[in-house]
């Protein structure tokens, strides 16, 4: 695999970065979001050709705009092709929108929240953890073991509240338009129906594997297959990912281990569902490639070949490829963005990283 890995400092710690939805032919505009620092900001950028090309970097990200925040950004997500979601450690949620131009491209302040996660001892506000988006719908996740559900045509007001955990959660993830899944410290993962009902206990729950039976290990990152959502893969703290069929979750379909630290964002690619990232906390991002069904030979595997590799337990080891695309950055990989060839990554060594060529 022939990749081009280009970087740039921009001198603030980024734990967010999203492409712009639209720009699947061009990848020229991206969202970050920073944490950690004095100030914190969400930043639009646009990658232009580099005047002075040299070896290095065909081309640089230029600021064009930026709106600040009262805390670290803790999930970005596009509602639509222009219009942004932004969780804050303040428990706000943002809507922001973003207006294209030929020259200086912009963001505007549509609506932002009351604080829609407090915890109930002291009512000071607690940090929104996460965030999830199904068409206008988005679902918040707090360290006061909420889950939120609010419109964004109105993000004033809370469609649904329910007290999803006795504990902080730490990841959320629609997997269809009723049902939401939420992650807590403890490794533990439940599914609930969102739709209006009184009941708010969790229609299943389950939990994440661990090499050591004794010692937690908490869910740090959630998604599901973008083709077959019932599909669900959790990052954990120590590294590993774990797999399960919504259809019989009580059991894994399958556990791997992967980075010697935790993952710090999962996802498919949006295109190509083949392509699975992992980021780490280790300073890695690493890419997981189906095999084709063409080079599968053994009668075993003909038996399976219309099965998804994800959940093939064991066997899934042999039907997926691991390519490490960055690694040794000794500070943590926040997250990426996956858009036609390129991906895009944000760092604690207040850089942002562009890959190109990745096929």
């Amino acid at each position: 695999m022939d990749t081009s890995v280009n970087t740039f400092f921009v001198s603030e710690k980024i734990s967010k970065i999203r492409w712009l939805p639209g720009d699947l032919q061009a990848n020229e505009r991206f969202l970050t979001g920073t944490w950690d620092m004095p100030a914190n900001f969400v930043r639009l950028w646009r990658l232009q050709q580099n005047q002075y090309a040299d070896d290095y970097n065909e081309f640089v990200p230029r600021c064009s705009d930026k709106q600040d925040f009262n805390g670290d950004i803790t999930g970005l997500e596009f509602v639509d092709t222009d219009l942004a979601a932004v969780s804050c450690a303040d428990g706000r949620l943002t809507i922001l929108q973003v207006n294209r131009a030929v020259d200086e491209d912009s963001l505007e302040e549509k609506a932002q929240s009351e604080i829609l996660h407090k915890f109930n001892a002291s009512g000071d506000s607690a940090p929104c953890t996460g965030i999830s988006v199904y068409e206008r719908d988005i679902a918040t996740v707090g360290e006061d073991g909420y889950l939120n559900v609010v419109d964004a045509n109105d993000v004033h007001k809370v469609r649904r509240s329910i007290e999803a955990d006795s504990i902080a959660l730490t990841a959320v993830k629609y997997v269809n338009p009723h049902e939401v899944l939420t992650a807590n410290r403890m490794g533990v993962i439940r599914m609930f129906d969102i739709r209006a009902a009184v009941d708010e206990t969790a229609v299943t729950a389950f939990m994440t594997s661990c090499e050591e039976e004794k010692r937690s290990n908490y869910v740090s990152a959630l998604t599901s297959h973008p083709t077959q959502p019932h599909i669900v893969l959790a990052g954990s703290e120590e590294g590993s990912i774990t797999v399960w069929d919504l259809r019989q979750p009580g059991f894994p379909a399958s556990y791997l281990s992967a980075h010697n630290s935790a993952i710090t964002e999962i996802g498919f690619h949006h295109r190509e569902p083949s392509k699975l990232y992992t980021a780490s906390e280790g300073g890695e991002l690493w890419l997981w490639m189906q095999q084709s069904t063409m080079n599968i030979t053994t009668m075993e595997n003909k038996t399976s070949e219309n099965v998804n590799p994800w959940l093939n337990g064991e066997r899934a080891k042999n039907r997926i490829n691991v390519t490490c695309l960055i690694s040794n950055l000794r500070k943590s990989i926040n997250t990426f963005d996956a858009s036609g060839s390129k991906i895009i990554c944000g760092s604690d060594s207040e850089a942002i990283y562009v890959i190109d060529s990745v096929y």
